[in-house]
């Protein structure tokens, strides 16, 4: 299974934003989430090193952690 555009899983909805990014280099942890006690896991960045583009092809810095959506990325 994937994580599609909006997609629902489990009577959870989704949603991605933009920018959409692209990178050459991200380390991937899997995390474990509970949805109504049922475990599952998914792919999260914890690292982004090289390179990093967004769907236009320019640069973006992106940033693993943010307090705003605003503010993953510079």
């Amino acid at each position: 299974m994937s994580l599609k555009t909006e997609q629902i899983l489990l009577d959870y909805q989704f949603a991605e934003r933009q920018p959409r990014i692209f990178s050459t280099g991200v380390h991937l942890v899997p995390m474990k989430i509970s949805i109504r006690g049922i475990e599952h896991y998914v792919w999260v960045a914890d690292e982004f090193n090289n390179e990093t583009f967004n769907s236009d092809g320019g640069d973006i810095s992106p940033n693993v952690l943010s307090n705003k959506f605003e503010n993953l990325y510079e």
